[in-house]
């Protein structure tokens, strides 16, 4: 039986769940198993050890985990973050399926909006790369770690939310949303508190849970070689 493990310093059963019901829909003789961790190094030996088949990397251990692979895609080389490692004879190989959700996400936005981009991590800094790579316009990066958060309240168009407000608690960045707002990009998956403030100022709320979906389905075809049918995803979270 494969062993597939995610490593985080906040572990939740998201990825748990999807990955036991699409192992079972085709036939996958394989277990996932969310597991938190505070040492990345030596979850990844304890791993390696386990012959684990692959890991997924979450906050915050994105762009540390890229010095300690063997070989690495693409997409971890421009973006140098890494959410996906295949394992192989003890090689570490590892990729960014966070790129089809970012493609994603992207496709809602118009290169003359101006931007406010909420965070400072790897997915904060994945999204700056996307973007101003096709010239978007204005980019306005709110983070604390850069001593810029008051800039969170500058008029905007779009907001991307790439912290951990919604994702660990409930709370919002927000007290009242900027002026001009009309679209919010919510990483966090569960609905909080910026998902209400959006239905109450009749803002567009594009919540994590097509973010994860996109970006889930290419891991899963990272890891099985399977293109799964996006359908089949929609199904499962119904029933969740």
């Amino acid at each position: 039986m494969k062993k597939f493990i995610s490593l985080s310093q906040y572990p939740g059963k998201t990825g748990q769940y999807f990955y036991t019901k699409f192992f079972e829909h085709y036939g996958i003789n394989a277990t996932y198993e969310p597991r938190g961790t505070d040492n990345l190094v030596q979850s990844l030996s304890y791993a390696i050890e386990e012959q684990v088949a692959g890991i997924s990397v979450s906050m915050p251990f994105k762009k540390e985990v890229v010095k300690y692979l063997d070989d690495v895609s693409a997409y971890v080389d421009i973006y140098n973050s890494c959410n996906t490692i295949t394992v192989k004879d003890k090689k570490l190989v590892g990729y960014n399926t966070d790129i089809a959700g970012i493609e994603w996400a992207c496709k809602e936005i118009k290169n003359a909006n101006r931007i406010t981009i909420l965070g400072s991590g790897a997915m904060a800094s994945s999204f700056i790369r996307r973007l101003e790579s096709d010239n978007y316009g204005a980019i306005n990066i709110a983070a604390r770690a850069l001593g810029t958060w008051d800039q969170k309240d500058l008029d905007t168009d779009i907001i991307i939310n790439a912290t951990a407000f919604g994702t660990m608690s409930a709370e919002s960045p927000y007290t009242k949303l900027p002026n001009g707002v009309k679209l919010v990009i919510d990483l966090a998956v569960k609905e909080n508190d910026l998902t209400k403030q959006c239905l109450d100022a009749g803002v567009k709320y594009l919540s994590g849970k097509e973010f994860y979906k996109q970006q889930f389905l290419a891991q899963f075809k990272v890891y099985t070689g399977i293109t799964a049918e996006p359908d089949l995803f929609d199904k499962f979270e119904r029933q969740q």
